[in-house]
């Protein structure tokens, strides 16, 4: 039985009389023994048992708008009339400008919007059991507070309203966002999406090209340590005003910035030119913990990523903080340079690429995140997914950052829309320009292309491994009334200045036609067969001009090398296709792609008089396969073993080769197991241990890893037994006493 301040004054008697008969003298001193945070009870109503905090006991994880609860015992009967109060700071991180602390009484309070300089965290009750020395405090944070790390350093007991008591206490509470809350700004209403967004510590992301999406597991790790105490680090550097914590909008834009190093030192370096020396080279990683741990132990930047490195970080903390949060995987993603909507694409007289003239890039694919939240800046017309980029491309108010910008504001094409809209827009609409650089210097149109851009957008689906396509998200079907109406409202804009026609050429009649037929998925370590099919329409024959290139090029559009070129004259009969063949053999890109993700570019032109066609299409490179297997019982805190094989399918040999494993319960650090060389053809193999500490679903990802060839990588799920003997109890902490008079 127990009863709290509130309770009825006869209740209160009978109390009383209760806690008189078993000797409590007023004049007593009041000493606090202990106190037991109950872990599992607060960690449960805030779904947050998961965080490495509450799961090893040195700390509260709780949402804002929920309750958490501590265990006060002492060495005498606790009177219905002593007193309770506390002491709360902020964990500052070392910033002198978020030195802030609360006397917090024991009393309810009811919190309003307006309430900014009252403590985040209250004191909803007190409950008292009659005739024992123990008490339960019932903590509240408000369901709008500011998200940060706090501590109660000190309680003060009072007896007789003459002598405080004064117990250091030193207990860390980290509040962060609830989207399981309907009041909270970033409230999801969908359960499954909360468990998907906020709960998953593993996911996927997508990469290849749009003729052929591969996948690549990537572990969040968001509840273990250090992530949550990095995000409040970093919004701590950021700068952003202690009373902006608790905005979900301004944190995004604050972490875009803060997870890439390029003006504030931020967490992690961006590096494309293909030379990894003194780092990490981007495939390699497999997930964030380890960036975030090395980052957050050093405060220097990690060396070195790419979009999906990028990406992945910014869901880890996003998700840390309570923030719904996922990757998107953009293919054939617009760079527009000018804000001018268009992607220029320059050949010479000989219908060659001319790599320096394309400033402006199609990336293969980009990856980028969606954020879920409500944007009252905007008047509630644009609440939901935000897309959020923390991969440094270009500025914005001076900072290497983007978004959060509204997806609905992009599919309606409003760029007035804050933040970084048309940058995002352009990404997924721009109309690409096939010009021909004339040897005067004058340039020719040769095709005009608006829906070559931003293809198969894509997410891992909910409660699956599935790949979602979310396109429609962002763009209206192609050629229909509402994108041309979303593309009318964008060409107004203030922020954009289109100077040429949108014009689409795929939509002329024309007896000329293209086709360029290759293999869906090629593996690293094949030859390459290129076809172009030359389609002739008409009744007649016709000579028809052709060039077809095929390069190497890295994700994000840079050429690395020409691999091969046909140019020439055909004559196809009327009503017929004629086929030109283009060879790769797999010597000529294996040496240049086993670090990088890359794709092979086949650009094909054909011109029959007036008649001119472009065609464009990028085959991606993807690694070979792993072999796992599983050896033993998996339980919790019991041994097991994975059995790694892998095959060498390049013509060289691997050197420095070896296995890895990362997953939940391995706190940032793989497991490795070296193998040495690995020649051509030669298969490698081992064996490695791991002893999982949680019960559950979980993900391990496997990867081998060799100087020449690396992110070759397999998931492998695992539903781990509960450990039978493993009892989740709540902890009794000793607490040091003073005297204040």
């Amino acid at each position: 039985m127990s009863n709290t301040k509130g309770a009825s004054q006869q209740q209160q008697q009978q109390q009383q009389q209760q806690i008189t008969k078993s000797g409590f003298n007023n004049g007593d001193k009041l000493r606090l023994k202990r106190f037991v945070p109950r872990y599992v009870k607060s960690g449960k109503r805030s779904n947050t048992v998961e965080y490495d905090q509450v799961a090893n006991r040195r700390g509260m994880v709780v949402r804002r708008g929920e309750y958490f609860y501590l265990d006060l015992e002492f060495d005498e009967v606790f009177d219905d009339y002593d007193l309770l109060s506390f002491r709360v700071s902020v964990d500052d991180y070392g910033f002198e400008a978020y030195q802030k602390s609360w006397h917090l009484k024991e009393e309810p309070t009811r919190f309003s919007d307006h309430e900014s300089y009252h403590c985040p965290i209250q004191m909803r009750s007190v409950i008292v059991y009659p005739g024992s020395n123990k008490v339960t405090v019932v903590f509240y944070t408000a369901k709008n507070c500011i998200t940060a790390k706090y501590w109660i350093t000190q309680m003060y007991a009072t007896r007789s309203l003459e002598i405080t008591f004064n117990y250091d206490m030193k207990f860390p509470i980290s509040v962060v966002y609830n989207p399981f809350c309907p009041d909270d700004a970033v409230y999801l209403e969908s359960g499954a999406e909360c468990r998907e967004y906020v709960l998953e510590s593993t996911g996927r992301v997508y990469f290849g090209s749009s003729r052929s999406i591969g996948s690549k597991s990537w572990n969040f790790g968001q509840f273990d340590d250090p992530v949550l105490d990095c995000a409040y680090y970093l919004l701590a550097k950021s700068g952003l005003p202690f009373d902006s914590w608790g905005d979900p909008v301004s944190v995004a834009r604050s972490l875009s910035a803060l997870v890439n190093s390029n003006d504030d030192n931020g967490v992690l370096v961006g590096n494309w030119s293909g030379d990894y020396a003194g780092g990490v080279a981007p495939t390699e990683w497999r997930g964030s913990l380890a960036i975030i741990a090395k980052y957050y132990e050093s405060k220097t930047p990690v060396k070195f990523g790419q979009c999906w490195v990028f990406s992945g970080l910014m869901t880890s903390l996003a998700r840390a903080l309570g923030i719904p949060a996922r990757s998107v995987t953009n293919f054939d993603s617009a760079h527009d340079t000018n804000c001018n909507l268009i992607v220029d694409s320059f050949f010479n007289d000989t219908f060659a690429p001319i790599a320096e003239l394309n400033s402006d890039s199609i990336w293969n694919f980009h990856v980028w995140n969606d954020l879920w939240m409500k944007r009252p800046d905007l008047g509630g017309d644009f609440d939901g997914w935000q897309a959020v980029d923390a991969t440094p491309q270009e500025r914005s108010d001076s900072i290497f950052r983007t978004g959060p910008c509204p997806v609905k504001a992009i599919k309606q094409g409003k760029l007035d829309v804050d933040f970084d809209t048309p940058f995002i827009y352009a990404e997924v609409n721009a109309c690409i320009k096939h010009w021909q650089k004339n040897a005067d210097g004058t340039n020719k149109e040769l095709y005009s292309d608006p829906t070559k851009v931003g293809r198969s957008i894509s997410t891992k689906a909910v409660g699956s491994e599935d790949r979602l396509d979310i396109t429609d998200q962002y763009k209206f079907p192609e050629g229909s009334r509402e994108e041309d109406a979303a593309f009318r409202a964008a060409k107004n804009s203030k922020k954009v200045q289109i100077k040429v026609e949108r014009n689409d050429d795929n939509k002329r009649r024309r007896n000329l036609q293209l086709n360029i037929a290759t293999e869906e998925y090629l593996v690293i370590g094949g030859d390459i067969k290129v076809t172009l099919e030359l389609t002739n329409g008409a009744r007649t024959d016709k000579k028809i001009l052709f060039g077809i290139a095929a390069n190497l090029k890295q994700y994000n559009g840079k050429v690395i090398r020409q691999l091969a070129f046909e140019k020439g004259e055909v004559t196809v009969k009327g009503s017929s296709t004629s086929p030109v063949e283009l060879a790769i053999q797999s010597a000529d890109y294996t040496n240049s792609a086993g670090c990088e993700e890359v794709g092979i570019e086949i650009v094909a032109v054909g011109i029959d008089g007036n008649d001119k066609v472009v065609k464009q299409t990028i085959v991606h490179l993807f690694n070979p396969e792993l072999d796992i297997e599983i050896v033993g019982e998996v339980c919790q805190n019991k041994a097991f073993h994975f059995k790694c094989t892998f095959v060498n399918p390049v013509p060289f040999a691997l050197s420095d080769a070896r296995f890895s494993i990362e997953g939940p319960g391995l706190r940032g650090k793989s497991m490795d197991k070296s193998v040495g060389q690995v020649k051509p053809g030669d298969k490698a193999s081992c064996s490695i241990t791991l002893t999982p500490v949680r019960c559950g679903e979980r993900n391990f990802i496997v990867s081998f890893i060799s100087k020449e060839l690396k992110g070759v990588q397999k998931a492998y799920p695992i539903y781990v037994e509960p450990d039978p003997t493993a009892v989740l109890e709540d902890e009794i902490i000793e607490v040091r006493q003073q005297v204040v008079y």
